[in-house]
């Protein structure tokens, strides 16, 4: 009898770290002065124009005409110097146990896949899912490549994932901490709520799904 394809799906930001990895990359940058002012002032000026913080952040104007070489190696030192000890011991113990246990480990996160790679080879996770920004002679233009992992395109990409690989969801276990991460937890057999924010308690709460601190 063939033993079933299993995997673990962690999310990032406030699961595996308790901050937002874009916000501490563009503090990064602004602290050693990577940004172009022009580029802050089209941010800002989109910012004011919608007045919302969540759009606004989705625009990744203040990247533009950085090169990728270059960029990657600034998130590669501010996983270094900020994130990486920001990392929980016990979703490490977490990640080690299900790789030891033969799962395919993934990450899975709306964050920007430059600062997802350094988790990726850290933990020498099996796939990784992030959000992709656009480049075009080597510099990036700021706009987003394909679909977006966030909220309802979580779970699909999960699906995505199980009929490439031939996982079964209802063995396999997803993390997650905020509420929007609901669509794609509920497709697993083993769901887990860590750190949750108040919407994503209430869910887990009435679905009996289990959740860590």
């Amino acid at each position: 009898m063939t033993t079933p394809k299993t995997c673990a799906i962690f999310d990032l930001d406030g699961t595996i770290i308790r901050v937002s990895s874009e916000q501490v990359f563009l503090s990064y940058l602004l602290s050693h002065g990577e940004i172009p002012i022009p580029n802050l002032l089209a941010w800002t000026s989109n910012f004011l124009k919608v007045k919302s913080l969540p759009v606004a952040k989705s625009n990744k104007v203040y990247l533009r005409g950085l090169t990728q070489e270059h960029l990657h190696e600034i998130a590669r030192r501010c996983f270094v110097d900020t994130l990486r000890p920001s990392i929980a011991p016990q979703i490490s113990d977490l990640i080690h146990a299900h790789q030891a246990d033969g799962r395919t480990v993934i990450l899975m996160s709306g964050s920007l896949s430059l600062l997802v790679q350094p988790f990726h080879e850290h933990f020498q996770t099996d796939l990784m899912v992030a959000h992709e920004l656009e480049v075009v002679d080597g510099k990036l233009t700021g706009q987003r490549v394909g679909l977006h992992p966030f909220a309802e395109n979580k779970a699909k990409l999960a699906q995505q994932l199980a009929t490439e690989h031939g996982f079964d969801l209802n063995l396999s276990y997803a993390y997650g901490n905020h509420h929007t991460d609901a669509y794609k937890l509920e497709l697993f057999g083993h769901p887990v709520a860590v750190n949750p924010d108040q919407k994503l308690r209430r869910i887990a709460r009435k679905k009996g799904w289990l959740i860590e601190e």
